[in-house]
């Protein structure tokens, strides 16, 4: 699952619209035309994971490609089975977002990262708010402790599902989106719904301010694959510990200004409240995770 960095991404797009699209248009991507850009700037994702790194956001890309149905969205292919006026349901592949957090040069953490499924109409969508507080509890001497540099190699997989969305308004959507595991590797699923509402800024102003929040559903398979530890992982038993479903709320909010034809400012931020199945596991430092985004998207 169209839910940091992060930033900024081409979204995916009612294609009614987009053979619509007017030039330059912050809410269409023309059908048969290759969309690349990259965002430069200063930002930073963190990474909840004991012995993990934060991942600096410095220069960010995203290429978007739309024909007819098929579309092809940053990390995400997808085929458009249905598309109404204030409706539209797909099928999509993408890799699974999880293990970005265990490998530095994930895919995901590379193109476009956290805009997992953050389907919003504009490019600017995505993004976490910093976490200005520790959650890391305090240990005494005789607690066990782990890193993801002590455990088994968590693999990487490919997702397949489906993504749709309802336009209320021109401002406003939601977005349902249910992703399983399709090579079998922690053999679960997940589930993401959000609402996304564009907020008022004067007329004259070439720019926009979104809202973002929801909730990111995880099975207990999945949970329990990339957080949960056990004989592989640990000799000792005080830190085996098996994973439960959880539900991460998050929140997110954008703000794009058109400076030029080819540039944009861009502020971006997300804060994601992760679910006590993920968050009790002794591979935790945090209970949630944050990403924040200020700078320019060049649009070739």
């Amino acid at each position: 699952m169209k839910q940091v960095l992060l930033a900024v991404s081409f979204m995916l797009t009612l294609q009614a619209n987009a053979q619509s699209c007017e030039p330059k248009s912050v809410d269409c991507v023309e059908v048969g035309q290759w969309q690349f850009s990259v965002a430069v700037g200063a930002g930073v994702m963190t990474n909840p994971l004991v012995g993990g790194d934060n991942i600096p956001l410095v220069a960010i890309p995203y290429i978007s490609y739309y024909r007819d149905r098929f579309f092809w969205d940053n990390t995400t292919l997808g085929y458009t089975l249905s598309n109404a006026q204030h409706f539209d349901i797909s099928v999509v592949v993408e890799p699974n977002a999880e293990q970005a957090y265990f490998e530095r040069f994930h895919v995901r953490n590379l193109i476009a990262p956290e805009s997992y499924f953050d389907a919003s109409g504009t490019k600017v969508d995505s993004g976490i708010l910093p976490d200005g507080t520790s959650s890391e509890g305090d240990l005494s001497p005789t607690t066990p402790t782990i890193s993801i540099d002590d455990i088994s190699k968590r693999k990487w997989t490919i997702d397949g599902g489906v993504l749709a969305h309802w336009y209320v308004n021109e401002d406003s959507k939601f977005t349902f989106s249910w992703l399983k595991d399709i090579k079998g590797v922690y053999d679960g699923q997940h589930a993401t719904l959000s609402y996304s509402q564009q907020l008022p800024l004067p007329k004259q102003l070439p720019a926009k301010l979104q809202l973002k929040f929801g909730a990111h559903w995880q099975s207990r398979q999945l949970v329990d694959y990339y957080y949960g530890l056990r004989s592989s992982d640990s000799m000792d038993l005080r830190l085996y510990y098996q994973g439960k479903s959880a539900v991460s709320p998050f929140v997110a909010l954008a703000f794009n200004y058109r400076l030029s034809d080819k540039w944009q400012f861009k502020v971006s931020a997300k804060h994601k409240f992760l679910g006590s199945g993920i968050s009790d596991s002794p591979l935790l430092k945090h209970h949630a995770t944050s990403s924040v985004f200020v700078g320019g998207l060049y649009e070739f």
